[in-house]
Order: C-alpha cells, then structure tokens, then sequence
C-alpha cells in the first residue's frame, strides 16, 4: 500500500510539473512561443505590403487558462504605426539592460552588461522572422564598416543547434547569443527584430524595431538602406 500511495505521488508530482505553454489566436488552435513568433513576424510582413510602409505587431494576452498538462494564454495581435509608439523597451532608454550573464554560440559566458568602453548595436531576433533576416545584409555592411569601433552583438532565445543550422545558409556576422529565453523574456519582447544602441557605459540610447522598408520607383517595397541606423551609432561615438 506503502509503494503504491508513493507512486500515486510521484505520477501526481510530475503531472504539475509537465505542463507545456502555449498560446491560441481563436480558441482553437495551440501555438509554441516559437510559432507565435513566427506568426508575428508574417502579420508585419503582410501588412507592411499592404500599408506601403513599416508597421510593428505585438500581441496581448487577454487571459491565462492553466489546466493539469498545459497552459494557455488567449492572444490578441495590435498592429500599430511606429512613428505613433515610444518603441520597442523604451523603458529602458537611459538605463542599463536587466544584469543578465548570457552565453555565445561558442559557450562562452558574457555578461550583459560588462561590455563597456565601446557603443553596441544588439539585435533580438529569430530564425524564421522574415524581417529580420531582410535587414541582416545591411547590417552586415554596418558591422563592416563599424566593427573596429563597436561591438555588434545578436540575442535569440532560440538554442545553438538552430542557430548553427541557419548560419550555414545565411551570412549574419555579428556575435551570436543564443538560448536567451529567459532574456528575452525579461524585457517582454513582443516583436521582431527589435535593435537597440546602447553608449560606450552601457546606457540604451536607443530602441528601433526593425530597419524600416521602403518603396522603390517602381513601387516594390524592399528593405531601407540603414543610414538611420548609421546615424544612431555615430551619435554614440
């Protein structure tokens, strides 16, 4: 009776601590973080074609429903116009990032915050967001010409084995962190990419989303040249 109570137990014990996370658009359908994201980044995408210029999308959790295996956050989107917004963690404009010691693609540790003595650009992104991996050749110029002088630095949460994958098909040159879930989900980062600049102290500048798209003479939207972005880290020297 003794063993069986004690199995009882111990199947009841890993039962609360199994519960998987998802989040529902509808009601009906059952995304992972990773999904949810993906999704974002279609809907900025889609409407940005639609709008002819750059929009950001987040989404709001309306309510949590926890259940014995899983919990479900109800998700609503908001598309909303940058150039009507704060931006992306304005709160932190004027501040330090959270103390967060965080680890490279090559298993080195780094502290976010002991980068002093030169501006960095940090760029939050993913894999499979098509914006992010729009802007990645402009930021590569950018880091080109900027390197000697800046630190150039990528944030995912997502692990190094789907990082490494990507990175065999697509150039991305800055120095990659990778499974910084608990990071990202610090600053509650709803959308991407999000790029911030911080000064040689380590103090955010500045929070942009994305490098914004463009319309060339013929009325194909692409991506914009980056010069705002230039500015920024000039501004930083």
């Amino acid at each position: 009776m003794k063993k069986l109570i004690l199995t009882t137990f111990l199947i009841t014990t890993l039962n609360c601590f199994s519960q998987t996370e998802y989040y529902s658009t509808n009601g009906k359908n059952r995304l992972t973080k990773a999904e949810l994201d993906v999704k974002t980044s279609e809907l900025k995408t889609k409407y940005e074609k639609i709008s002819n210029k750059e929009v950001f999308v987040e989404f709001n959790i309306d309510n949590t429903e926890t259940k014995t295996d899983s919990i479900i956050h109800f998700v609503k989107f908001e598309i909303n116009d940058p150039n009507a917004s704060k931006g992306p963690l304005s709160e932190y404009v004027g501040k330090k990032l959270p103390e967060m010691i965080l680890t490279d693609i090559n298993g080195k540790k780094i502290p976010i915050n002991k980068l002093n003595g030169k501006p960095t650009l940090i760029n939050f992104w993913f894999t499979t967001c098509a914006p992010c991996i729009d802007e990645m050749p402009i930021l590569n110029k950018i880091y080109d010409e900027y390197t000697e002088k800046y630190n150039f630095i990528a944030i995912t949460y997502e692990s190094k084995k789907q990082v490494d994958k990507f990175l065999k098909t697509h150039l991305y040159k800055f120095l990659h962190i990778v499974d910084a879930r608990e990071f990202t989900d610090k600053l509650q980062l709803k959308s991407y990419p999000v790029n911030l600049f911080l000064d040689k102290d380590g103090i955010v500048k500045y929070s942009e989303y994305g490098i914004p798209y463009e319309q060339d003479e013929n009325g194909k939207i692409k991506i914009g040249d980056g010069k705002d972005f230039i500015k920024k880290l000039e501004k930083l020297k």
